[in-house]
């Protein structure tokens, strides 16, 4: 466990020089380098024929009305899945399912304002929380459920006739269950290529120059987040340190031995780390760069023609 840092003051206005930092009052700045990395000379706004109801986002399908839905063609559909648990006396049980939203959101819109055509579906608020039980109302299905909605998700995408879909997790609780359905969609099959990542995928090592609690749950990083995203939310005079309880044998705390710990005893208050050095400039910066990232990605895979190889390129000829 990595040691925390003693000096909140220091750490709310930390800056990491080191590392790209993408300011929240850059939304165009973003876009700009964007569109420098795509090669287009300006941002362009995707332009469809139905006009934009008020407050409807291009791309966020829950905001869409059916016209634009019909006239936005996707190339790529983005699942978020998020979950609903505690997260300590400071945070909101929302907190996954929040950070979920904000990252694909600024994800999808991104790259929609470089002409990618990426819908993003309704984030998933409840996951897989098998190790929260001792916890009151930390929603929950089992995991045969999850894999199966997830199974079906997919299926409903490609009846859409969308073959590229990005699976986008933030709540670790699902990892192991996500590796395991990967492993069962084959995209000759399927007709789809499906890949998973997680909402911080794409930040590209920054997280260590903001983040350095240690914290799996509910420290420093996903206060931050929350404040950049619903400060509204967060019980300030409830912010303070808390230890995670290690286990009798030692290898079990170290990588390599994979077990489900039971939440309860792990984090007796239901979160650990240090939430009294988050700020929301931390969570603004580190939100912008893993959603810049992203958005990148989700670029290249909407532009990438489908073919049998994807998303190698495509044969000339020969047997695969």
């Amino acid at each position: 466990m990595m040691e925390i840092i003693s000096d909140p003051v220091a750490e709310k206005n930390f800056i990491p020089v080191s590392k790209i930092v993408i300011s929240h009052h850059g939304t165009r700045d973003v876009v700009a380098s964007l569109a420098k990395v795509s090669g287009a000379s300006s941002p362009k706004l995707l332009m469809n024929s139905s006009p934009a109801s008020p407050g409807s986002l291009p791309g966020i399908l829950e905001t869409m009305t059916i016209e634009q839905v019909r006239d936005f063609n996707p190339e790529v559909v983005v699942i978020p899945i998020g979950s609903t648990e505690p997260h300590g006396p400071h945070l909101p049980y929302g907190t996954d399912l929040f950070i979920a939203e904000a990252v694909t959101g600024e994800a999808v819109r991104l790259a929609n304002a470089e002409n990618a055509r990426v819908l993003r579906l309704p984030a998933l608020p409840i996951s897989n929380n098998v190790n929260f039980k001792k916890f009151p109302f930390a929603c929950r299905i089992r995991v045969e459920t999850l894999m199966a909605l997830l199974k079906d998700l997919v299926d409903f995408v490609c009846e859409e006739g969308v073959r590229k879909i990005v699976i986008v997790n933030c709540h670790g609780g699902n990892d192991a269950i996500l590796a395991s359905l990967r492993q069962s969609y084959d995209q000759h099959q399927n007709r789809a290529f499906v890949c998973l990542c997680h909402s911080c995928s794409f930040s590209d090592g920054a997280y260590d120059g903001f983040f350095n609690d240690g914290s799996p749950h509910a420290g420093d990083f996903e206060t931050s987040m929350i404040y950049a995203i619903k400060p509204e939310l967060i019980v300030e005079n409830k912010l303070k340190p808390s230890k995670m309880n290690q286990p009798a044998i030692s290898r079990l705390g170290k990588p390599g031995v994979d077990w489900v710990r039971p939440w309860h005893v792990l984090m007796s208050e239901s979160y650990s780390g240090n939430p009294e050095l988050a700020s929301s400039e931390k969570g603004r910066q580190f939100l912008d760069i893993c959603a810049a990232g992203m958005a990148k990605f989700l670029i290249e895979l909407s532009r990438e023609p489908w073919h049998e190889q994807f998303p190698y390129p495509p044969q000339s000829g020969g047997n695969i």
